[in-house]
């Protein structure tokens, strides 16, 4: 009887932007799967216009709306933004929703995200907060 040996296959690898150092090896650590595309979609997130030399359209631009006035109006303008961003830059993901919800008090969106990775059959949920800085 041979003994089948069970192949784990990592479907995305990204490398870590925080450029910590991997402790076996001392090279730079990797993402793996569902760590990978979320890390993907925060920093498509907060990339503005022109910041990237050679896709200059590739961004959301969302310091620029943070700084609108707060209302449901804008927490709409920028759950749009947000949807229209994933679709069109990130293929690994399939979104299922995207909440905005304005918080008054703080001065603050709460971004909540559940998209498909394509691969794996689990939601995944992202939160993140925007934040003016001013």
């Amino acid at each position: 009887m041979a003994n089948d040996t069970l192949k784990i296959s990592r479907l995305y690898k990204d490398l870590d932007l925080a450029f910590t150092a991997n402790p076996l090896t001392g090279d730079v650590s990797k993402k793996l799967d569902v760590n990978a595309v979320k890390q993907s979609i925060k920093i498509l997130m907060l990339t503005n216009f022109y910041e990237r030399p050679f896709a200059p359209q590739k961004g959301a631009n969302l310091r620029g709306l943070l700084f609108e006035p707060m209302s449901s109006n804008f927490a709409s303008i920028i759950q749009r933004t947000i949807s229209d961003l994933i679709t069109s830059y990130e293929p690994r993901a399939r979104i299922e929703s995207v909440v905005v919800s304005p918080n008054f008090d703080t001065n603050s969106y709460e971004v909540t995200l559940t998209f498909f990775i394509v691969g794996i059959a689990r939601p995944q949920t992202l939160t993140a907060n925007l934040k003016r800085l001013r």
